[in-house]
């Protein structure tokens, strides 16, 4: 089992920002997995539509015979949600921004989560195409930020890429991969070099 430094976070809380498909997916795992979820949007209805989606998807579960009832039932304990990324970022040990892939919201979100949430949070992105590093520079805790690629089925074991900046430290990392594998992810780790390189070849 992983050893936590004393002064590295347990991660027990996950904001999620963004109810849209990726955002409902890893709040889906994420509570299911035992993490107090909060699960964010502006939109009520949008958010409505994300908790309607997680109820719908956990009873697919059962029907399968993957969970029981009472895993339901403890999952739905586990889903809050929050109208706003700074309500969402104040109790949360590690915020997920599941937006679209635009470096002014991306930034904005950054910027808000550096603000409200409290110290040793992680805050981090799902982001396909931009630089992990560009983001963390907007905040005073770079060594904080990293890069959360969900590829999840809810059939089949899914998969985590951790992305580090350049200021990402081992500890933020330690702290992500003890996440994805309580959630029943493989894990595996790159760097914002590697991905941008990766994705001009294509």
């Amino acid at each position: 089992m992983l050893q936590f430094r004393e002064d590295m976070m347990e991660m027990k809380t996950i904001a999620v920002v963004g109810s849209g498909d990726p955002g409902r997916r890893i709040a889906y795992t994420s509570c299911l997995a035992g993490f107090r979820t909060i699960l964010e949007n502006i939109s009520p209805s949008a958010l409505e539509q994300g908790i309607v989606w997680i109820g719908q998807a956990l009873g697919e579960d059962i029907s399968r015979g993957g969970i029981s009832t009472s895993d339901r039932d403890a999952a739905l304990r586990n889903l809050n949600t929050a109208n706003s990324a700074e309500d969402a970022s104040r109790e949360a040990d590690l915020i997920i921004e599941t937006v679209s892939e635009e470096m002014e919201m991306k930034i904005e979100l950054f910027t808000i989560f550096d603000k409200f949430a409290k110290p040793g949070a992680i805050f981090a992105s799902t982001t396909t195409s931009l630089r992990i590093t560009d983001l963390a520079a907007v905040t005073f805790r770079p060594e904080r930020c990293i890069g959360m690629r969900f590829f999840t089925d809810r059939k089949t074991t899914g998969r985590l890429e951790l992305v580090k900046g350049r200021e990402t430290s081992e500890e933020t990392v330690a702290a992500c991969r003890e996440v994805g594998r309580r959630m029943g992810l493989k894990v595996s780790l790159a760097t914002d070099e590697q991905t941008m390189t990766a994705r001009s070849g294509e």
